[in-house]
């Protein structure tokens, strides 16, 4: 969105910009908890694709099936298109199944879908185990499992239910954000004031669904009553089968997002960019910054501009717990000697600010004409 609309903005009509997704809607990352937990309909956190054909960019809505670099090509389940510059951001798959029992007796909150599904299982929830488990890194957004489970906290203290319900997290590392010691602790810090308790170096491999139970690599068996999962996230199978997944993720360059082949470029989630021992994490803050480098560099090349291009991983992740209260975790991943995380507190006043962070990315991407002077 953050390529296709900065571009369109930029060139004339001789430029022809398409955009090609399996779904016809976008929406923001992080309402798929406002499903979860009914806070909004799937309707107000849709927009359509369609809409960029007011402003001039092709829509096809569509599977890709494969990506030939040497042939300029995108193939999709119906039909081939040819391109001059290609980026690609297909995101991750998730693979419940990888966990068995999972897809059977479990629930997730990383898709559209899942987070529907789990909204009335949550609502009928009134007393016993809750179990939140990060099966593997990587995965998107790292802050979301310890935010799930401040926000379930919320809502079963608001239903009076809250001392019948025990709300634990499991992490197959030692830390909630291994990159970052002090933002962990501060994420930890959170987690025992409402009594939730996090509990590291536990990989869940199993559910027995006749048990209910949890089987953990190394330790005993846990009780559940409800589980919820972080899927095993994996590069998208048309990657995979491509040129691109040498190295399963996708390799660019950390500045400007080339790959390897002439004009073609790799943005978010579908890309390992490495931080020391790290990587880049995969948030939707993070591909807008890259996108915005990707258009930086193509108007270098196609226009002559002078650009200064360097993706710098910035951005920041919102982190909404108590009524009325959001913190947030300002990064800055790669401009500087080492990656730069800061925790800040929870306050009313960013409930604002992470309204406003959704609102202004519609705006700017489906209704450009709408926006004012300073946008």
């Amino acid at each position: 969105m953050e390529v296709a609309t900065s571009l369109r903005a930029r060139l004339d009509d001789n430029f022809e910009i398409t955009l090609i997704d399996k779904k016809d809607f976008f929406f923001v990352g992080f309402a798929k908890f406002d499903l979860m937990f009914g806070r909004r309909a799937p309707g107000d956190v849709k927009s359509y694709y369609s809409d960029l054909k007011k402003q001039g960019i092709n829509f096809v809505q569509d599977t890709i099936v494969q990506i030939d670099p040497h042939h300029n090509s995108v193939k999709t389940t119906r039909d081939t298109f040819k391109y001059d510059y290609l980026v690609i951001g297909l995101g991750v798959e998730l693979h419940p199944e990888a966990i068995p029992g999972f897809t059977e007796g479990g629930y997730s909150f990383y898709s559209f879908e899942e987070a529907q599904r789990l909204h009335p299982v949550i609502e009928k929830f009134n007393s016993g185990t809750i179990l939140i488990s990060i099966f593997n890194k990587p995965y998107q957004c790292p802050p979301a499992p310890y935010e799930a489970a401040l926000q379930l906290h919320d809502y079963f203290e608001k239903k009076g239910t809250r001392a019948d319900i025990a709300i634990k997290v499991l992490a197959p590392g030692p830390i909630p954000i291994p990159i970052s010691k002090e933002t962990s602790a501060s994420i930890m810090k959170l987690l025992a004031k409402h009594d939730i308790e996090f509990l590291p170096k536990h990989k869940v491999t199993e559910l027995d669904l006749i048990k209910k139970q949890a089987l953990i690599d190394g330790l005993a068996p846990m009780d559940y009553d409800l589980f919820m999962g972080v899927p095993i996230h994996r590069p998208p199978k048309v990657i995979l089968d491509s040129v691109f997944g040498k190295e399963g993720w996708i390799k660019v360059d950390r500045h400007n997002l080339r790959t390897e082949f002439e004009n073609v470029y790799a943005i978010g989630d579908v890309t390992r960019i490495p931080v020391g021992d790290f990587a880049v994490p995969k948030t939707g803050a993070f591909a807008e910054d890259a996108g915005r480098a990707v258009v930086a560099d193509l108007l270098n090349r196609i226009k002559g501009e002078n650009n200064e291009v360097k993706f710098q991983a910035a951005g920041a992740c919102y982190f909404e717990m108590e009524s009325g209260k959001v913190a947030k975790i300002d990064a800055n991943f790669l401009g500087a000697d080492e990656p730069q995380l800061s925790f800040i507190e929870p306050s009313e006043e960013y409930v604002a600010d992470k309204i406003e962070f959704e609102a202004s990315r519609i705006k700017k991407w489906f209704n450009p004409t709408q926006q004012d002077d300073k946008t």
